[in-house]
């Protein structure tokens, strides 16, 4: 924070946090609507297309639902970012299944998952459970998201799953008595976390800043 107040006076004090979830990281590419291309984010430098694979996954929508409030913006290119999860309940079913069976054990959600959408065959992958979370919007224009909490409520108007574990602060205090309450709460969620995100709200600040 402080280093963003000598690059920019001017910067806000309001902050998007959410959690950090412990999965593979994603990106959905749509065009006017449609799922075009899904993309991870492979060595950081180039991703490996799984677009047949993600198109299995249940609650990945095909195309964004129509909607009255966001339809001038289902034109041109959408990307989501998110992670592709498995829940803790899900995981630990499969394993007793393979304990069951005289078989190995998987070592994690996060590695099941990311094997999983890797694999040649998207048949086995619709076998899966599961899941994509989103935590990010990238339209042409920065002004189509004056913020980025007002890209979550986007997200989810338009059909994308998110944490639900999202929350507008303001200053450092607050900023701490959330990442405070994730401590308390992380182990009862579904999926496995390993840390918070905390963004500047303001986009065109955000973009700014670099």
């Amino acid at each position: 924070i402080e280093r963003m107040r000598r690059a920019l006076p001017s910067v806000s004090d309001e902050y998007l946090c959410d959690i950090k979830m412990d999965g593979l990281a994603c990106s959905l590419i749509y065009e006017d609507g449609v799922l075009v291309q899904a993309v991870t984010r492979g060595d950081s430098r180039v991703g490996e297309d799984v677009t047949m694979n993600v198109r299995t996954i249940e609650n990945v929508p095909l195309r964004l639902r129509a909607n009255q409030k966001f339809a001038h913006f289902l034109r041109g290119r959408t990307e989501i970012r998110g992670e592709i999860v498995m829940y803790k309940s899900e995981f630990a079913r499969l394993n007793e299944q393979r304990e069951a069976a005289g078989q190995p054990l998987f070592k994690n959600p996060r590695n099941l998952a990311a094997g999983t959408i890797r694999q040649l065959d998207p048949r086995l992958v619709a076998e899966s459970p599961l899941h994509f979370v989103g935590y990010y919007i990238i339209l042409d224009h920065v002004e189509d998201t004056p913020t980025i909490a007002f890209g979550y409520s986007m997200m989810t108007e338009l059909g994308i799953t998110t944490s639900r574990q999202t929350q507008v602060v303001r200053g450092i205090d607050e900023v701490i008595e959330y990442v405070t309450h994730l401590g308390e709460i992380r182990e009862g969620l579904p999926f496995n976390t390993d840390g918070a995100v905390i963004k500047l709200n303001d986009s065109a600040q955000f973009a700014q800043l670099g």
